[in-house]
């Protein structure tokens, strides 16, 4: 395309001047040690300090020059001689010795001459201008050079390659319309969309989905990264954001994507010093752009972040950023979905994949592409020829819980501590009602836990009840309670447990609602008095002391099936939902639950 062949000449055309000026400033430097040089180059012939002493004594000699160390004698038939003499004593008694034979002996001035001179004066205002040179010309090629890219034919993404999201997909289609067709928006007054900004949570595919709209609507695709405006030069960012619009009308019709854009779209005025100004002045340029080019020219702006809440009211009002577009984590259907797009390139042998999107609540579209990426890897590992049920759940485990650290040694004793504790949570986990079923419970040690205790939804949740929130914070004390029902003591292992307790509990305090403090939100602590703030800690305060009470009351009643389920933790590391099952035969309720959730090893 002529579009980037303009940006090509460009690159060569900088190229182009910095050899000029490279040329220039070699040019003059060799000017000037020419002329330092020309009064060594006058046939004089170098001799020693005797031979100088000889002429001296003898007084064959018609003048004699002393500059610093250097001693030039010309003698009576016009040869010119020279030497060194480094010896202070030794070149005053030389000196002495002519002076006695009646030869004329002058001493060079400390200025140096013009010559001398000019070399002081040019050589620094020579070093000045080449740094200079430089410095200008790595700005301009750094406000200029390489912050875009453009998709390449190859490889592209169509939306028949993005799953999960057919909302999202829906929302774009007139995006592409209009790309395609833009006089069809014109012709009843309508105005096609200015900007799509895509909103959603890491890995959910905005990127992907961006490129899918360049693809179908087959225009080219500027893309920038939110970081590449910035720059250690004031004023490269607004510079950047000129050349991108820039090069966009030259592509037009085209869609230009700012990946994160929260880096350079965040809220103005957060400080008076250079670098939020530079950022203000980013920002404001990339606003004049957005609001400043001629639509009919068919430029289409996007940009994803997972951090709306952090922009500039100004960036995200209609006339800008006409469409806001969320991109939620899958369901279970576009799990499905997901997992069927990335299995096509994996060889696979039993594995149903509904069973994998039903285990894997949550996950978001990257996530699931490296639950079976991490699942290929360790078939490849074991040398196996295709990708089996227990290889997708050991990588889930490994993505879930953390890889498993063999070569670390366990003193028995806490060991056993860690026993008990993960089975004081799985004690609770099936003891409450409205906990989520649990499906392993492991204490070989994973990533920085000794052990770990996990569920698995039978749902996807949107809306969490107040009951459950409780369960889930009397789950996490439960290792805690069992520490002390049955070890009689506390240990650090229970760190991370306080911590994801007391802060689910303080958001029911303080932003929920949930408490007798009734429906208040404290979001920000700074904008409320400390009597409140003293209120919503005591409160939140008494919530974990309940739960952990409860916890307590449920340990001291099923001690025996925490004991069974200890001796098996000890026995084998790791138990499934069976096997835990199998460790709490009188719960009636959890066994149904457990029941009527399919394992992966099932078929459909």
């Amino acid at each position: 395309m002529q579009f980037w062949r303009s940006r090509s000449n460009g690159r060569r055309s900088g190229a182009g001047t910095w050899k000029v000026v490279l040329a220039a400033i070699l040019a003059i430097a060799t000017i000037v040690g020419a002329a330092l040089g020309l009064r060594s180059s006058g046939g004089e012939r170098a001799v020693g300090y005797t031979e100088i002493a000889q002429i001296a004594a003898t007084g064959a000699a018609s003048e004699v020059r002393v500059d610093g160390e250097r001693v030039d004698v010309t003698r009576a038939s016009g040869e010119r001689l020279t030497t060194v003499v480094s010896d202070a004593e030794s070149r005053h008694e030389l000196v002495q010795r002519f002076v006695a034979s009646g030869v004329s002996v002058t001493f060079a001035s400390a200025e140096g001459g013009p010559l001398g001179v000019a070399a002081r004066v040019l050589i620094p205002l020579i070093a000045l201008g080449a740094l200079g040179a430089t410095l200008l010309l790595r700005r301009k090629k750094s406000a200029a050079a390489g912050a875009f890219a453009t998709s390449s034919a190859a490889g592209r993404v169509r939306f028949a390659d993005v799953a999960g999201m057919d909302e999202a997909k829906d929302a774009l289609t007139e995006t592409v319309e209009f790309l395609q067709n833009p006089a069809t928006f014109g012709r009843l007054g309508g105005r096609p969309p200015r900007g799509v900004l895509l909103t959603g949570e890491p890995g959910t595919g905005k990127t992907l989905l961006a490129r899918a709209v360049a693809t179908e609507a087959g225009v080219p695709f500027l893309s920038a990264s939110g970081s590449s405006f910035q720059e250690m030069f004031v004023g490269v960012g607004a510079s950047r954001v000129r050349t991108l619009f820039a090069d966009a009308r030259r592509a037009a019709p085209c869609i230009v994507f700012i990946d994160e854009i929260d880096t350079v779209g965040r809220a103005r005025g957060r400080g008076g010093d250079s670098a939020s100004g530079d950022h203000d002045q980013t920002l404001n340029q990339l606003l004049v752009e957005m609001d400043g080019f001629d639509h009919t020219t068919g430029i289409v702006v996007m940009a994803s972040t997972n951090r709306p809440d952090v922009l500039d009211p100004a960036i995200v009002r209609p006339g800008r950023f006409d469409r806001h577009v969320v991109v939620p984590l899958p369901d279970l259907r576009g799990r499905m979905e997901i997992l069927a797009v990335h299995a096509r390139p994996i060889e696979m042998e039993g594995v149903d994949l509904a069973h994998v999107a039903r285990g894997t609540p949550g996950f978001s579209g990257a996530e699931l592409a490296n639950l079976l990426n991490e699942a290929a890897i360790l078939a490849a590992r074991e040398g196996a020829l295709a990708v089996q049920v227990t290889h997708v759940e050991r990588a889930r485990d490994r993505v879930m819980m953390g890889a498993e650290r063999r070569g670390m040694v366990i003193d028995p004793e806490e060991r056993h501590a860690t026993a008990v504790h993960e089975a004081g949570h799985v004690a609770v986990g099936v003891a409450a009602e409205h906990t989520d079923p649990v499906h392993k419970v492991s204490i070989a040690p994973r990533g920085r836990a000794l052990g770990v205790t996990h569920s698995l939804p039978e749902r996807d949740r949107h809306l969490y009840r107040r009951e459950y929130l409780l369960d889930q914070i009397c789950m996490m004390l439960g290792g805690r309670a069992a520490e002390i029902e049955i070890l009689g003591t506390m240990t650090a292992g229970a760190a991370d447990d306080l911590e994801r307790a007391a802060a689910l509990g303080r958001r029911m305090v303080a932003e929920l609602g949930m408490s007798d403090l009734g429906p208040i939100c404290v979001k920000d602590p700074s904008a409320r008095s400390q009597a409140l703030l003293d209120r919503v800690e005591e409160v939140t305060r008494r919530l974990l002391e309940e739960q952990l009470g409860r916890a307590r009351r449920i340990v001291d009643e099923r001690r025996a099936e925490i004991e069974s389920l200890v001796r098996a933790l000890l026995e084998r590391d790791t138990l499934d939902a069976a096997e835990i099952r199998a460790c709490f035969p009188g719960d009636a309720a959890k066994k149904a639950r457990w029941s009527a959730r399919p394992a992966l090893t099932q078929g459909s």
